[in-house]
């Protein structure tokens, strides 16, 4: 026997569409939403359902709404995992050893996706990351915020957005735990060139759709990383 079918709520599709958004990448933490004003003429709906919906964002942590400023995009993965994991780590040599290698393995399997699954415009913003470090290079300018947005970029290309939110995470996580800078581990010109030339590789398996390549080719820059790391630290 057939079942009523209940109408969604005009305020649950507004939540609904909002965490997709944010699901997909497509908004990210920091980002300011439009008006309640906007909202309503977008979605053509009247401004208390609007009020309605962001109320329920904010109560469940998706949003931060200030008074006289607007309402912005939180920022779900740090809230969730960054602290008490950083405090997990922070006095530990094997948690230490332990996110290297589960970023070793999520990256590994992601930039597989990444290269079955990218977009052209995805595929744009690699390059032009992978020039602005070439640039960086010759200026002798630090490329570490350039090396997050890479492998960050490589992580939206993946088309999962849980994966995203993840690898926004590790990263984060990564830097703050981490014993020794960016810098610090690619200091001499030689370190600089073979960090260029692990992300330009990576690139150009990624835009030839080449994953078992492109899955080679981090796993071998990550383990050069993690070697560098390791060694560095038990140097200081």
């Amino acid at each position: 026997m057939l079942k009523t079918i209940k109408i969604k709520r005009i305020t649950e599709e507004i939540v609904s569409q909002i965490r997709e958004q944010i699901a997909k990448g497509e908004l990210n933490a920091g980002d300011r939403l439009p008006s309640e004003r906007e909202m309503a003429q977008q979605l053509g709906v009247s401004r208390p359902t609007v009020r309605e919906a962001l109320q329920v964002l904010e109560h469940t942590g998706f949003v931060e709404i200030l008074q006289g400023s607007g309402t912005y995009i939180r920022d779900i993965g740090k809230q969730s995992l960054t602290d008490p994991l950083q405090k997990l780590i922070q006095d530990s040599d094997q948690r230490y050893q332990e996110v290297y290698e589960f970023r070793i393995a999520i990256e590994v399997w992601a930039v597989g996706l990444a290269a079955q699954r990218i977009q052209k415009e995805e595929l744009h913003k690699l390059e032009e990351i992978i020039n602005a470090m070439k640039t960086s290079r010759i200026e002798k300018k630090p490329v570490d915020e350039l090396d997050a947005k890479f492998h960050l970029a490589i992580a939206r290309a993946s088309q999962n957005g849980i994966y995203y939110h993840v690898a926004n995470t590790i990263l984060h996580l990564y830097t703050q735990v981490a014993r020794i800078s960016h810098e610090q581990l690619f200091l001499s010109e030689n370190d600089q060139e073979e960090l260029l030339a692990d992300h330009t590789a990576i690139f150009k398996a990624i835009r030839s759709g080449d994953a078992n390549r492109a899955r080679a080719l981090m796993l071998h820059h990550l383990n050069r990383v993690t070697l560098k790391t390791t060694l560095a630290g038990s140097n200081k």
